[in-house]
């Protein structure tokens, strides 16, 4: 925090703090509406934030869910289908 402090030339905690609540504040706004926080250079290389804290407000990702009415003999099909698949071998590295 000291350093942050010298290098921005900021006297005291209380005033580090003042300039720091509100970007914090953006950060977790910007995370619960399910933006990313991406910082991009003057070549155009993107670098994302990650910082678990934030994820923690983020909203979940809805997924796609698909429902399959499977009949008795598609089922048992698949049944047989899976008992007679060998386990992978393994690979030795």
């Amino acid at each position: 925090m000291r350093a942050l402090k010298a290098e921005l030339q900021i006297r005291s905690n209380t005033e580090f703090l003042l300039d720091a609540m509100p970007l914090f504040h953006w950060a977790v706004s910007e995370r619960k509406r399910g933006h990313r926080i991406i910082s991009e250079s003057a070549n155009g290389e993107r670098r994302m934030l990650v910082f678990p804290r934030l994820e923690r407000v983020a909203p979940e990702p809805v997924l796609p869910r698909v429902e399959i009415q499977w009949t008795e003999r598609e089922l048992r099909s698949l049944g047989e289908l899976a008992s007679a698949l060998k386990p992978a071998a393994r690979h030795k590295p």
